[in-house]
């Protein structure tokens, strides 16, 4: 009998991360909402929306920052000029080979 395993990629990981915060953001703002009328305090809901909003924008521009940085490392550790990752060719350089075909 084979078992398998269900293998989540780093990117799966990550994605569910932001969904799941952005939601409970979502849930949180909702709540407070919620539990703000059953105390009396009149709500305007055109502020709240708007609050809401800057709220997941923050947490949007936060997951985009980290993301670019993410890119930029990698860019950055995988360059071209990067005198590790040079590869020479050797097979130019090698005088038995002809330039006629494979012997």
């Amino acid at each position: 009998m084979k078992i398998q395993y269900m293998a989540f990629s780093n990117h799966k990981i990550l994605m569910i991360f932001i969904f799941v915060s952005m939601a409970a953001i979502g849930i949180q703002s909702v709540i407070q909402i919620v539990y703000a009328q059953d105390t009396g305090i009149s709500v305007i809901r055109r502020v709240e929306i708007w609050a809401l909003f800057y709220r997941l924008m923050i947490a949007a521009f936060m997951v985009g920052a980290a993301v670019h940085g993410v890119w930029m490392y990698v860019a950055w550790r995988f360059r071209e000029s990067n005198k590790r990752f040079n590869v020479s060719d050797h097979t130019t350089s090698n005088p038995t080979t002809k330039s006629g075909g494979n012997r």
